[in-house]
C-alpha cells in the first residue's frame, strides 16, 4: 500500500495472551519492520513494566512510546520499562490526538519523576503555542503592570 508507518492497536488489552501474540508476530513477519515499538500506558504503573517485558521477550522490541503523560502520571514506569526491556523509549503521548507525541528526553522526566515538573517542555509548548507578538505583548504587561505601581 506504500506505507512506511504501522500501528497496531492492542485494544487496551494489558495481559498477555497467545492469541494477541500470535496477532503481533503475524503483523511483525508480514511487514519486517524497522522498528518495532510498544505503546505502554504510563498510568497502569508495574502493569505497563510486566507487558514490556512480555513483549520484548517474545517480540524483541526496538523501543516504546509512554502514553498518558498528559495526565497525573509522573514517569516512573520509562525507568522500569527501559531496565527491563533494555530498550530506549522513543516518544512520550501527550494526548489523544496523532499531533500529541513528543520525542522522549530522559534528562527531563527525571524532574517530573521527582515532583518538579518539567520546565522545558512547557516552554516549549508554550512558544510553539504563542506566536511571536503575543509572546511580546505577554513579555511587557509584567513589566507595565510593575512600573505604574
Amino acid at each position: 500500500m506504500g506505507c512506511d508507518t504501522l500501528i497496531v492497536d492492542t485494544a487496551g488489552r494489558l495481559h498477555i495472551d497467545e492469541a494477541l501474540m500470535d496477532e503481533m508476530r503475524a503483523s511483525k513477519n508480514s511487514s519486517i519492520p524497522q522498528r518495532f515499538c510498544l505503546s505502554a500506558d504510563a498510568m497502569t504503573g508495574q502493569d505497563a513494566v510486566n507487558s514490556a517485558r512480555d513483549f520484548h521477550t517474545r517480540l524483541n522490541l526496538t523501543g516504546v512510546v509512554l502514553t498518558k503523560m498528559d495526565g497525573d502520571a509522573r514517569g516512573g514506569a520509562a525507568l522500569s520499562i527501559r531496565h527491563v526491556t533494555g530498550q530506549p523509549i522513543k516518544f512520550i503521548g501527550t494526548g489523544e490526538k496523532p499531533d500529541a507525541f513528543e520525542p522522549f528526553h530522559p534528562d527531563r522526566i527525571v524532574g517530573r519523576i521527582l515532583g518538579m515538573g518539567d520546565m522545558m517542555s512547557l516552554i516549549e509548548k508554550a512558544e510553539s503555542t504563542l506566536d511571536r507578538k503575543k509572546q511580546e505583548d505577554f513579555a511587557k504587561k509584567p513589566s507595565s503592570a510593575m512600573a505604574s505601581r
